[in-house]
């Protein structure tokens, strides 16, 4: 099919994009020179002429030497200033200049009604747009979403627009096409009776997944660069959930069996929760780490807390209380951390031009630690100005090296096998209706020649194949070009969407020189040709290798008894897991399962081996239960010879 200009330069700018989404550095400067950012006000005005003689450094109350000093004026970005890095290494070499400020807008979707995230959508553009810095470096993410997948960058334009065109994100008391698998799952056990557990779980389980993507963002931040980092979370708060013993204790009168065993562990675990303190672990956390909360009420100035329906609101004195339960822990979490909130007010254009202008000036100090132990034990900052009246705020600590980081330097910057291996897991959204996934060879040759090839799979979420639009069939149209912009194939598949994901091989025929692909897929549906969606992939073609990147296939209550190929690695408890690997060589294959450390963990592997049907290859299988495993992300690991590939996965509550 004929492809224009435009899709290929868009689809090449897909590729681009994500090329970005990949684990970022930790950047150090010297063996023991040790940042410290300061920000100096008095009387709610920067102060911008302190010498280096009014600050004075301690480290654990040790006096330190100031061997560097100097006083940072951030200015607006210009438009034509404001240039994306071209390269990843120049992503990674803004964020680790100190200049540099990093924000993340955190949008919690669980937490905010589409009202909320309306009246947010024109002070967040004129937040990006126009108030930041032409070297700050900025990102945007959502519960939904894993840390190690946001990508920094200075297209504020572009995530501008995405606000735009996204503004209907909120989710918190919406009900119409916002039920995901695992709440599903809670009604199809306990039932929607009055007294039913189902509405406590869902709220208990949703806030606890906002909470584990802040302390995963943290913990991303951290790593990325020893610099302040600041958060603006968009919410509207957090009930904080504590043991409820009521809910731990119910009968629930379900019948043992596979389901309401993953029910009843789920009601158990839910029902233990302690937020309360959850939230002061973030903070420890996000102190230790340098980094600073600025939270926002998205309603601005309200009287009730719940929202218009559909549920019943609570009595007037417990409404209260839940707005100030989640208002007071947005407060807790900015004083904690340094933060300012943005808490009952509706001129919150306004709060956040102070928030951005008492960012912009600050000072960068550096000393030499006189702590030479290599105990890797956390280490308290505290910074004095002599100046009457000026208040500080500057880091707070950091974490000593260790002798391992000295025999080894560098070795905490590069990321792990497994930590590779997780990349694509991280990065898939589970709000998206229809994705792809890439396996890809480049198979050894006689005389040192290699051939390239990859596979992909198709896949439409399991709620969009139930609209009436996608039950019978569609049409995917293919695109795969090479980085210079170089067509390699354009095609149209017909595809039986009731038969589940669907699947191709690239090239045709013929094999494919190494390098990096984009392949982009648009489904379009036969019974309503407005309908489409789409999805793109990065394929990288690199050094030959006997073991092929792995086919993903499950087994579970969505496919019966045969097992089917998959696009999606987030998988249930209930289900099973099997790789396909392709293979030249005879030699007996080994799998086992590791966690996210990449700790091997104790849970049988079975590895066997099955003829592919043209006779050039063979396919090593590798099927593994899941049903041992707590939700979390997990990793194959499968040895051939001297050849490994690892293949991420995870396992969704």
């Amino acid at each position: 099919m004929p492809v224009s200009r435009l899709s290929l330069a868009a689809l090449i700018a897909l590729a681009t994009i994500a090329l970005q989404a990949q684990d970022q550095p930790t950047f150090r400067a010297g063996a023991n020179f040790i940042h410290v950012d300061m920000y100096a006000s008095a009387d709610g005005k920067s102060v911008e002429d302190l010498t280096r003689d009014e600050v004075e450094i301690l480290e654990d109350g040790v006096r330190q030497t100031i061997d560097a000093f100097e006083y940072v004026k951030v200015r607006p970005a210009t438009q034509e200033e404001r240039r994306e890095p071209d390269t990843l290494e120049q992503s990674r070499q803004g964020a680790a200049d100190p200049r540099a400020r990093v924000f993340v807008i955190f949008l919690d979707t669980y937490h905010t009604t589409i009202e909320g995230s309306a009246n947010m959508r024109l002070p967040l553009i004129k937040f990006l747009d126009r108030l930041l810095g032409p070297d700050d470096l900025v990102a945007l993410m959502t519960p939904e979403m894993d840390a190690s997948s946001i990508a920094l960058g200075r297209k504020t334009t572009v995530i501008s627009n995405i606000m735009q065109a996204e503004w209907m994100w909120g989710r918190r008391g919406r009900t119409a096409g916002d039920k995901d698998p695992k709440e599903l799952l809670y009604e199809q056990c306990y039932g929607l009776f009055q007294g039913s557990p189902v509405p406590e779980m869902k709220e208990r389980r949703r806030e606890k997944l906002t909470l584990d993507a802040l302390e995963d963002l943290i913990e991303h931040l951290g790593g990325l660069r020893e610099g302040r980092k600041a958060v603006l979370t968009v919410t509207e708060g957090w009930r904080l959930f504590g043991p409820n013993y009521k809910l731990s204790g119910m009968n629930s009168g379900i019948n043992s069996g596979g389901v309401s065993v993953e029910c009843e562990a789920d009601r158990l675990t839910l029902a233990s929760l302690d937020h309360t303190q959850r939230l002061r672990d973030l903070t420890d956390l996000a102190n230790r780490d340098n980094l600073t909360f600025y939270p926002v009420y998205a309603r601005g100035l309200v009287v009730f807390d719940a929202p218009v329906g559909p549920d019943a609101p609570p009595s007037l004195r417990q409404d209260g209380a839940n707005l100030r339960e989640r208002q007071d822990g947005l407060k807790f979490l900015a004083d904690y951390t340094d933060g300012t909130w943005i808490v009952n007010t509706n001129n919150i254009d306004g709060a956040l031009q102070r928030i951005v202008a008492d960012l912009s000036s600050y000072y960068l100090l550096g000393y030499n630690s006189t702590n030479s132990k290599l105990d890797g034990r956390f280490r308290n900052i505290t910074v004095r100005v002599k100046r009457p009246g000026v208040r500080v705020r500057a880091r707070r600590g950091y974490r000593g090296r260790t002798a391992d980081d000295v025999i080894t330097p560098g070795a905490a910057e590069r990321p792990s096998p497994v930590s590779s291996a997780l990349t694509p897991v991280v990065g898939v959204s589970a709000r998206s209706l229809f994705r792809i996934r890439a396996s890809s060879w480049v198979r050894p040759g006689s005389g040192g020649a290699a051939s390239g090839a990859f596979w992909v799979v198709g896949e439409l979420d399991y709620r969009t194949r139930r609209e009436l639009a996608w039950t019978a069939s569609a049409k995917a149209e293919v695109v795969v070009v090479a980085a210079d912009g170089k067509e390699i194939m354009a095609r149209t598949l017909d595809v039986k969407t009731s038969e589940g994901p669907f699947s191709f091989d690239v090239p045709e025929s013929g094999d494919l020189p190494a390098g990096e692909y984009a392949v982009r897929v648009r489904l379009k549906s036969d019974a309503d040709n407005t309908l489409s969606l789409s999805d793109t992939a990065r394929v990288v073609l690199d050094k030959p290798a006997a073991l092929s990147e792995a086919v993903m296939w499950r087994r579970g209550p969505t496919t019966g008894l045969q097992h089917r190929r998959t696009a999606d690695p987030r998988f249930q408890r209930s289900e099973r897991i099997r790789l396909e690997l392709a293979t030249t060589t005879a030699a007996p294959a080994v799998a086992r399962l590791l966690d996210r450390s990449g700790n091997p963990l104790a849970i049988p592997v079975q590895v066997s081996a099955r003829p592919d049907p043209t006779g050039a290859f063979q396919w090593i299988v590798v099927d593994a239960s899941l049903a041992p495993l707590a939700p979390a992300d997990y990793a194959i690991e499968v040895t051939q010879g001297t050849d490994k590939q690892l293949t991420g996965f995870r396992v969704v509550p």
